[in-house]
């Protein structure tokens, strides 16, 4: 038999983690809120029945706000799943049973998972679970799902408890008895006089969410909901009456004592708190004036072992590698069997040449997510966007639009797609928009490879320039923007530091595996297509006839239609020009169409860039890419998110404005200076 099991908890609680324990699946985790940003699915290890777990994105409650909340809700209410998973922060555990009263007015099976104790114990508190299944009418479990504790414990507990009937598991009462009263005398005239009114909501859960005049159900049922308007006046009235507070404060109020009866019931002080260091931590790293600075360094340095200590020590063996031992050995080896001498370039010159441009750099990126993974899995990373929330809103943005942007550093397609977890529109339509100016990994490559070329000495400084770059677009386009097009005061941020970890291992390991994957997957796939696309191009001229120059080929002319173009910005040759236009398959083939159209050029490839480049141009040249629009899979995610054609037209027209703008300023001030 085949059982759902919606895996539900608040934000940075573990859930993806436990997620990939559980199913052996290798989702992106990582330690601050919004990791998941849309329902995933997998099966289960180790149960005799077919277990389909469902991973839903992070809720602090069931009256949602932004999208990752609706989609958890609805999947709730509409799907039913046989049983949920309560996955509870216990180092927070106040806060994350919050939302467990609301889950309980929904009916369904569950068992409650307590992660984190491993923090626990370091605060020196223990958790009695008994007591506590005691107090909330279903079992708990510790675990530790970075530590892979309990796991098969909770595998064992989630499959005795399925099978268990919807509607008949019963839980206790929340609400005191008067306030119980209310809710189940309104919910008597829903079934008597609108029976047809959201059927698919459970009673105590429906009543309490009319009441509560929840926003999206308003939203939702506006028309029918008019027709209660009587009744959940009355029923808020009364509440208002027998509690002395406002219905929402009386509610939560409630909700807490409960909570409060049941974990005092259930936990014990019994031991010294040992997290007194993380707080003489946090002075230094979050000081109000030292914070920042400290960042910068730390992404300075990254960026100077990743580009300058490893890329000087593997690429020109790469590339020696490639060019001296692979394309030879090739070469010969396809001349011996025959093989026509046009072939073996298209092979050779095509697409090693073109593939091998950008293995090159595996490397230094690999290297570059190993430091990004290291500092979000400690909780670092949440602190910053703690930090850069003062900064970002002088700018007109939201503090959490930080967290995108730093996804961002690996790829555009999440970063893009973690602008959900944001709750005003405003805010999140400006994050996308603004999210693709920050470097993703996969233009890394051009910037070592120009930086090398043009800035052997300064390399590190060269590109840790970009960041800063691109912070400061960020900044003074959220000014703009949000004074124009998105005008509107940002959204409150909340975010709950996590405790810092010792980073997994397992955990680094397998988020690095998988980015890298997908770099050396679209090297295999994209570019390898595109490169050998690309020597067809740069071999035949417009009489179809093969020719020898490419300044005589097909590519060549179209590259010459649009260079002009470029003149402004100090790169107006046929060869960059088309190299761009490339990029918008996947940045890294930029590097790949160089590589193709300069493999004959004497002297190399460092010498046919310098034909092409100045170092004021190559930089100009650098910067309309970190800039311009991200690569079509990026683009087509940004189309979805922001949903409608006007503003994705006009994502792309600023975007690819303001590249051309900032690096035609660059080349034309640096002209007059140098």
């Amino acid at each position: 038999m085949t059982y759902r099991v919606a895996l539900v908890g608040n934000p940075n609680c573990g859930k993806t983690t436990l997620f990939n324990c559980l199913t052996g699946s290798n989702l992106y985790v990582g330690n601050w809120p919004g990791v998941t940003i849309e329902k995933k699915e997998g099966v289960m290890k180790g149960t005799g029945d077919e277990i389909i777990l469902i991973d839903l994105p992070g809720i602090y409650s069931l009256a949602p706000y932004s999208m990752d909340e609706i989609v958890s809700r609805d999947f709730l209410i509409n799907e039913a799943p046989d049983l949920i998973i309560n996955i509870i922060d216990a180092s927070n555990i106040e806060r994350n049973l919050y939302l467990t009263t609301q889950l309980m007015e929904m009916g369904i099976p569950m068992v409650g998972a307590l992660n984190m104790m491993d923090v626990l114990e370091r605060k020196g508190i223990i958790i009695d679970c008994e007591a506590l299944s005691k107090a909330f009418g279903f079992p708990f479990i510790q675990i530790s799902a970075q530590q892979e504790l309990g796991i098969q414990e909770l595998i064992a507990l989630t499959d005795a408890n399925l099978g268990r009937t919807h509607g008949k598991w019963t839980y206790p009462r929340v609400f005191p008895s008067k306030i119980q009263d209310v809710f189940d005398a309104f919910g008597k005239k829903i079934e008597g006089q609108y029976s047809d009114m959201l059927p698919n909501y459970p009673g105590i859960f429906r009543s309490i969410k009319l009441i509560e005049q929840d926003e999206v159900l308003a939203k939702q049922e506006q028309h029918d909901i008019v027709r209660l308007d009587a009744e959940i006046s009355e029923a808020r009235r009364e509440i208002r009456e027998i509690s002395g507070q406002d219905v929402d404060g009386a509610i939560a109020d409630y909700r807490y004592r409960f909570i409060t009866a049941g974990v005092e019931a259930a936990r014990r002080q019994d031991g010294k708190d040992t997290l007194a260091i993380e707080d003489r931590i946090d002075k230094v790293l979050m000081n109000r004036f030292a914070a920042l600075p400290i960042f910068f360094v730390f992404m300075f340095i990254i960026y100077f072992i990743s580009i300058n200590v490893v890329g000087d020590l593997t690429s020109s063996w790469i590339d020696g590698f490639i060019a001296d031992g692979l394309i030879p050995w090739v070469s010969s080896g396809l001349g011996a069997v025959g093989t026509a001498p046009w072939l073996i370039a298209l092979i050779t010159n095509g697409a090693i040449t073109g593939v091998g441009a950008v293995l090159t750099f595996i490397p230094q990126i690999t290297v570059l997510f190993i430091f990004i993974s290291v500092l979000e899995d400690s909780g670092y990373m949440a602190r910053v966007a703690f930090m850069m929330d003062r900064a970002f809103r002088r700018f007109g943005l939201s503090g959490k639009s930080f967290i995108p942007m730093v996804v961002g550093l690996g790829c555009s397609v999440p970063a893009i797609m973690a602008t959900r977890t944001l709750e005003n529109e405003r805010d999140r339509k400006l994050t996308i928009i603004l999210t693709p100016f920050i470097s993703c990994g996969a233009k890394m490559p051009l910037y070592v490879l120009l930086a090398s070329a043009f800035f052997a000495e300064q390399q590190s400084i060269m590109v840790f320039s970009l960041y800063l770059v691109s912070l400061l677009v960020v900044f003074l386009s959220g000014i703009l923007l949000s004074k124009t097009k998105f005008k509107g005061a940002s959204s409150d941020y909340l975010l709950e530091l996590p405790p810092y970890r010792v980073p997994s291992l397992k955990n680094t390991l397998s988020q690095v595996w998988l980015r890298v994957k997908e770099f050396i997957v679209r090297a295999g796939t994209i570019i390898f297509l595109a490169s050998v696309v690309l020597w067809f191009l740069q071999a035949f001229g417009t009489n179809f006839q093969m020719t020898a120059d490419p300044d005589n080929s097909i590519l060549a002319a179209f590259g010459k239609i649009i260079a002009p173009a470029f003149i402004p910005l100090g790169f107006g040759n046929w060869v960059a020009s088309v190299s761009l236009l490339s990029g918008i398959a996947a940045k890294e083939m930029i590097i790949s169409t160089m590589s193709v159209l300069l493999s004959g050029v004497d002297g190399g490839f460092t010498m046919a860039l310098s034909q092409i480049f100045t170092p004021l141009s190559a930089y100009a040249y650098i910067l309309f890419v970190l800039l311009c629009s991200p690569c079509i899979a990026a683009l087509t995610t940004m189309k979805r998110e922001l949903g409608n054609w006007r503003d994705f037209l006009f994502a792309i027209l600023y975007q690819v404005g303001t590249a051309y703008l900032v690096s035609m300023a660059v080349f034309q001030i640096g002209s007059l200076i140098f």
